[in-house]
């Protein structure tokens, strides 16, 4: 019963969050003209045109993208058993970025589609070599590796970017941010969410286990490396799709599993879908208080949030990092 409950409020969260971004920003419309003009057959005057052309995508965008970054960031701090990890602070976003960049320079003509298999190759290329290094060893040492790799990263994409006169390109992937997202480009990433967060709901139990640590794992028979190269490889593929449409978006990863574990559980057959609701409606409604604070960088809204919060899980839980 609590569970349905908390599936309904958070439904209703969503549904409040997105016609709120719809209707606030740099210009803010009535409730009745977003009904209007989401309704078939709506009128499309001049604000139908924004609503409809501009506005959806980048709120479709924004809950996407927070939707795939909390989920990636649930499942990374399960698997490595690492309270911190998250995909901003293991690499994985660093690791997409450069490669988009990289991809984009040598193939300028680059289709929406390939863009998306380079972030992804590049995040998943990083996150196996951080793993690599630390050995899935203590938090700490995932978290240097993790910020000493991402470092070099943004070093060389910042000079591939300025070299190459694509200023504009890196203030949008280090800002964060759902603008200038197209609903052709949703139409390719969503299919491809859909299906790797169903393939992770049905590993729900075998994540389940991965709670109680490796000894136990063990003795119930289950092939950890295996499981842990799959979710990991769903991971950074949510991530890195996030990269391609809304930029490098710190702290949301960390912050919304561990709200949502605090009031529902650990088990990951509710987890997964709270985490995926809950930060897609706080991804939305961040974009909506950049949008109104004449265009403030969205991380600079989640930062405001999540910074608190990471020093929180640091005071909270620091002897056992240490």
């Amino acid at each position: 019963m609590k569970d349905g409950w908390l599936v309904l409020l958070l439904c209703i969260f969503v549904g409040v969050s997105f016609f709120a971004a719809m209707m606030f920003g740099v210009e803010n419309y009535s409730l009745g003209k977003v009904v209007d003009t989401l309704s078939p057959g709506g009128e499309l005057d001049r604000a139908g045109g924004i609503l409809y052309e501009i506005r959806l995508p980048r709120v479709v965008a924004a809950f996407l993208a927070g939707l795939m970054i909390s989920i990636s960031g649930l499942i990374m701090q399960t698997v490595t058993h690492n309270d911190l990890s998250e995909p901003s602070i293991l690499g994985v976003n660093a690791g997409a970025n450069f490669a988009i960049v990289a991809a984009t320079l040598v193939l300028p003509v680059l289709s929406f589609a390939a863009m998306l298999t380079a972030g992804f190759l590049g995040g998943l290329v990083v996150g196996v070599i951080i793993l690599f290094v630390t050995r899935f060893r203590s938090p700490i040492h995932l978290i240097l590796a993790g910020a000493g790799i991402s470092l070099f990263l943004y070093a060389v994409t910042d000079f591939l970017v300025i070299t190459n006169n694509l200023g504009q390109y890196l203030a949008f992937f280090t800002s964060g941010g759902a603008a200038g997202v197209s609903l052709g480009q949703l139409g390719v990433i969503a299919p491809v969410a859909a299906v790797v967060i169903v393939i992770l709901y049905v590993l729900s139990k075998e994540l389940d286990v991965f709670l109680f640590g490796e000894e136990m794992a063990a003795s119930l028979g289950q092939n950890q490396r295996m499981y842990q190269v799959i979710t990991l490889v769903c991971a950074v593929l949510l991530a890195s799709m996030s990269v391609a449409i809304v930029g490098n978006v710190v702290f949301l990863g960390l912050l919304v599993p561990h709200i949502v574990k605090m009031i529902a559980g650990y088990m990951h057959r509710w987890t997964i879908l709270y985490t995926g609701l809950f930060g897609g409606a706080l991804f939305m409604l961040s974009d909506m208080a950049a949008r109104m604070l004449n265009e403030t960088p969205v991380n600079a809204i989640i930062a405001m949030i999540g910074l608190p919060f990471f020093i929180y899980i640091i005071r909270t839980r620091g002897r056992k990092y240490a």
